[in-house]
């Protein structure tokens, strides 16, 4: 076989693989599409199916989260427990693949932190867990100092064992401060407003955690939060559920103001 033949072959099967892959890659982000459609109509269990059909990073790191969000809303007990922990070794998937992507560490926190808040926070410190949520958020950050998600789950991080522990125990023992999460609440507050975004989830989770920090103001604040909330049309079915969590939390305020 001659040498021009031979480069021809080679351009030919590289050719050939190259259409392959494009082929395979414009499938796998269709499907993921109709994936994250699903999870718009809130069809969280075929959005789940879907997703698990497909071993790219970014569909890991969706499927995570998705598993994630709908045990928060739908699971309990030890199910739950289960469903979070999926999650989370999903996570480590994507991990695998790329072990610089910052979304991939806010899923494995993301994943492990519900594991936590579903034992019981306290358990969860003594446990070592609440250390391995903080060690994933650290990296993510570390990776984007600009994400939003990592940004809030780490000021929760710090308002929860806050509220759990006290100041004193919490700072001492587990370097957990009530102004280190209102750091990091006001850099999510700040990159919304810069963004133009005004995100239902998120918006519920800065009330939560500014009902964690209990002060007066902070009570405020976490009110304020939840009636901007209620007044933006939602365009996702899980928007619909924050809502109605966030009525429950808007009581319990009044409960303690």
């Amino acid at each position: 076989m001659g040498i021009f033949v031979k480069q021809s072959l080679k351009i030919f099967i590289y050719i050939v693989l190259i259409n392959s892959w494009s082929k395979v890659s414009i499938s796998n982000q269709i499907d993921l599409n109709a994936a994250k459609q699903e999870f718009i109509n809130g069809s969280y269990d075929k959005s789940i199916l879907l997703a698990s059909k497909i071993n790219t990073l970014e569909s890991l790191i969706f499927l995570s989260r998705t598993i994630s969000i709908y045990t928060n809303f739908f699971k309990k007990g030890e199910e739950a427990k289960e469903s979070y922990l999926k999650a989370y070794n999903i996570s480590k998937k994507a991990l695998l693949i790329s072990e610089t992507n910052t979304l991939a560490y806010t899923e494995a926190a993301h994943a492990l932190g519900r594991y936590g808040q579903e034992i019981g926070i306290m358990s969860a410190i003594t446990e070592g867990i609440a250390t391995r949520v903080k060690t994933y958020l650290d990296k993510a950050l570390e990776l984007d100092d600009n994400n939003i998600i990592a940004n809030l789950s780490k000021g929760i991080w710090h308002a929860e064992i806050v509220n759990q522990a006290g100041h004193v125990l919490a700072r001492g023992m587990y370097g957990a401060k009530s102004e280190t999460a209102r750091m990091h609440f006001n850099k999510v507050i700040n990159l919304n407003s810069k963004n133009n975004s005004d995100d239902i989830a998120i918006l519920y989770e800065l009330s939560y955690g500014y009902l964690l920090l209990g002060e007066k103001k902070d009570l405020e604040t976490s009110k304020a939060y939840i009636e901007k909330l209620l007044k933006i049309n939602s365009i996702s079915h899980i928007d619909n559920l924050y809502k109605k969590k966030a009525i429950k939390l808007s009581k319990k305020i009044d409960n303690l103001s």
